[in-house]
């Protein structure tokens, strides 16, 4: 007889008392299971109702969107370099499809014309009077994608200097949140006075200097941080990044050297892609341990996470914009599993 044996409703309290003893000695048997266990006292009761009843499942599964869930977007890699009158960035290692790349391009001067390689688009381009000039671009990455991306400034040797960060988690449909550019003279260099309109942004501070090297705004993660040309024809150019937990006004951040010069601060926030709100019913089984959730694509399963049977949702993401989750999830006690539930959804852009 199978251990996982269910006692018809209809049957007798005598029928079921001689059938459950019959089940529970086969089950004895076959798994070993201590002499402990041979009784229906209440200390044994998980025991024994694994062999003498099925795992029931969990019910009302249902997925829905969320907006900017905190911790959605993650660094990639981030690359710097300099030159004279082009400006040739490699991508970041670890680069994947549909990643965005945003990258800065300052050049010494006012604002010479910029060529920018095929599929890049430019978000800003301003200068702190006619000493530093500085670009903001923007990229979703392809498999095709070359591994540089060179931006040229249109008959100059004029010295140039930026870098390229990737991230993952960004919304490639709509990237950019909201974005500022400060600009000033003097020793200390404060970012742009923003509201980001949905949480979980990534910010992005990209800062420019003549003739000075200005590090990454305070309370950022360093990026990069370099220094183009020599001497009086010099500029630095530096960025940092940070993550925010919500919507709403974005700190203000400040940098400051010795020397007083022109500067410029951009400052780009990344939306990040939607997430999914999972929630279920509890199963009816009370001495279930946990549960399994699984998401996957047609028939490609993308993750599958253990979950407490405490809980009856979870948050699942980031997913991509435009594509179809198929979500399963089982009730689970030791190597027992219920059958399981399912649902689909459909991610439409935030």
């Amino acid at each position: 007889m199978k251990p996982w044996h269910r006692l018809g409703r209809g049957e007798g309290g005598a029928g079921r008392r001689a059938r459950r003893v019959g089940v529970l000695t086969a089950v004895v048997v076959a798994t070993t299971v201590p002499a402990a266990y041979a009784s229906f006292a209440a200390s044994a009761r998980v025991s024994t109702a694994v062999s003498t009843d099925q795992l029931a499942p969990p019910s009302g599964l249902s997925v829905s969107k969320i907006c900017g869930q905190p911790q959605s977007i993650s660094l990639r890699g981030a690359t710097s370099a300099t030159g004279a009158g082009q400006l040739v960035l490699a991508t970041p290692s670890g680069t994947q499809a549909g990643d965005v790349l945003l990258a800065q391009v300052t050049n010494r001067g006012g604002t010479i014309p910029l060529s920018m390689p095929s599929g890049w688009n430019l978000i800003s381009r301003d200068s702190s009077g006619t000493a530093v000039t500085s670009a903001m671009f923007w990229h979703v990455a392809t498999a095709g994608d070359p591994t540089s991306a060179p931006f040229i400034l249109n008959g100059s040797s004029t010295q140039m200097g930026g870098g390229i960060a990737a991230y993952a988690g960004v919304s490639a449909a709509n990237p950019v949140d909201v974005f500022g550019v400060a600009v000033g003279t003097g020793t200390t260099a404060t970012t742009p006075s923003l509201t980001a309109t949905s949480p979980g942004d990534m910010l992005v501070h990209a800062v420019a200097k003549r003739q000075d090297d200005l590090p990454p705004p305070t309370g950022t993660r360093s990026l990069w941080d370099v220094m183009s040309g020599t001497s009086t024809t010099s500029a630095g150019v530096s960025a940092g990044d940070e993550l925010l937990t919500g919507a709403g006004p974005v700190p203000v951040r400040t940098t400051s050297s010795a020397l007083s010069s022109e500067w410029l601060i951009d400052t780009v926030a990344l939306r990040p892609l939607p997430a999914g709100q999972v929630t279920w019913t509890a199963t009816p089984s009370d001495w279930a341990t946990g549960y399994v959730l699984e998401r996957s694509v047609g028939t490609s399963v993308q993750s599958t996470v253990a979950l407490s049977s405490a809980v009856t949702s979870a948050i699942d993401g980031p997913l991509a914009i435009g594509s179809t989750y198929t979500y399963r999830l089982w009730a689970t006690y030791r190597a027992w599993t219920s059958t399981s539930v399912a649902a689909t959804f459909t991610v439409t852009s935030c």
